[in-house]
């Protein structure tokens, strides 16, 4: 039966981790405007991804979530990557580029399987003072992504950076192949660090909880003085680009919510003598719940160090 549940918690890690990369990879994608075939291709390459290192490698929700991450900023680099310096690559290049140092890092796991597999099992308690080895492939990746930014200067057209983009991807995914223990590593430590901050989190309930209703608590009271003061007042006490206007109760709750997160983006401003008052005593009053806030967070965390274990 515990083996059943087990195998059941398992399965919720593994969807909701995959949801989790679909739903990043494609905000990655919608939000970059490339052509649809470009972005299905993205979101299948990761899911395949997430999906074949997951099953064959399980290392618990946190471990899984993190994997996630990694592919979806993965996605975000290649796409600036592409964009910034091989523009107008055609298509099918750019879908193969974008594969090949996550086939490099998958098919370099599967070969490595027992090693890659008594990390993972592993799960032991590790220092987190310092990263895993990166030189062993982020200098060399950060130099391929450096020369890169001087493929303008040859002027090549789309056939020649569809071809510069697959060498610049095909060298990425040497050094990754190459240094896939080190990356698994990477993933442990990053896994174990949002383990540790997941867990002080739910010691930061009360405390959160306690925050947000009193800055909830500021942005209504605010907002509802600011409404009255300039109901009552003879001039209008605000104004925006265009000069003084009445403000709505909608104007109000967000002039609030910028005041009192000290944002400040000035397209509403206090313009009369009673609004500024306000406006001044609403900042102090959020400087004052933010001293609260910090203090109850660090009581709340009880200064525990940045140490996990993958959850089983």
């Amino acid at each position: 039966m515990m083996r059943a549940l087990d195998d059941t918690q398992g399965s919720r890690h593994w969807l909701r981790a995959l949801l989790f990369t679909l739903i990043l990879v494609g905000l990655v994608a919608v939000a970059a405007g490339g052509e649809w075939e470009f972005d299905l291709a993205a979101l299948g390459t990761c899911a395949v991804g997430f999906g074949f290192f997951y099953v064959v490698f399980p290392g618990g929700l946190h471990f899984a979530i993190t994997l996630a991450n990694f592919l979806a900023v993965y996605a975000c680099i290649f796409v600036f990557f592409r964009d910034a310096n091989f523009h107008d690559a055609p298509r099918a290049p750019s879908i193969a580029a974008l594969a090949l140092p996550l086939l490099a890092f998958l098919g370099s796991s599967f070969a490595r399987r027992g090693r890659i597999a008594a990390m993972i099992r592993a799960r032991r308690r590790r220092e987190l003072t310092h990263l895993p080895r990166l030189a062993r492939w982020v200098p060399g990746t950060a130099l391929v992504g450096g020369a890169s930014f001087l493929l303008p200067l040859a002027g090549l057209g789309p056939a020649g950076q569809g071809v510069a983009l697959l060498v610049a991807m095909a060298a990425i995914a040497a050094q990754v192949a190459f240094a896939v223990g080190d990356v698994v590593l990477l993933l442990i430590d990053i896994a174990l660090i949002f383990e540790g901050v997941a867990r002080r989190l739910d010691r930061l309930v009360l405390p959160m909880t306690a925050f947000f209703t009193l800055y909830s608590l500021l942005v209504v009271v605010f907002a509802c003085l600011y409404r009255i003061a300039d109901m009552l007042s003879a001039v209008p006490q605000f104004a925006n680009h265009a000069g003084a206007f009445p403000l709505g109760f909608g104007d109000a709750i967000y002039f609030s919510i910028v005041t009192l997160s000290t944002v400040g983006y000035g397209d509403i401003v206090p313009h009369g003598a009673l609004a500024r008052i306000l406006a001044g005593a609403e900042v102090v009053a959020g400087l004052f719940l933010l001293l609260f806030g910090v203090s109850e967070i660090l009581r709340g965390t009880g200064g525990e160090g940045p140490r996990g274990r993958l959850p089983e």
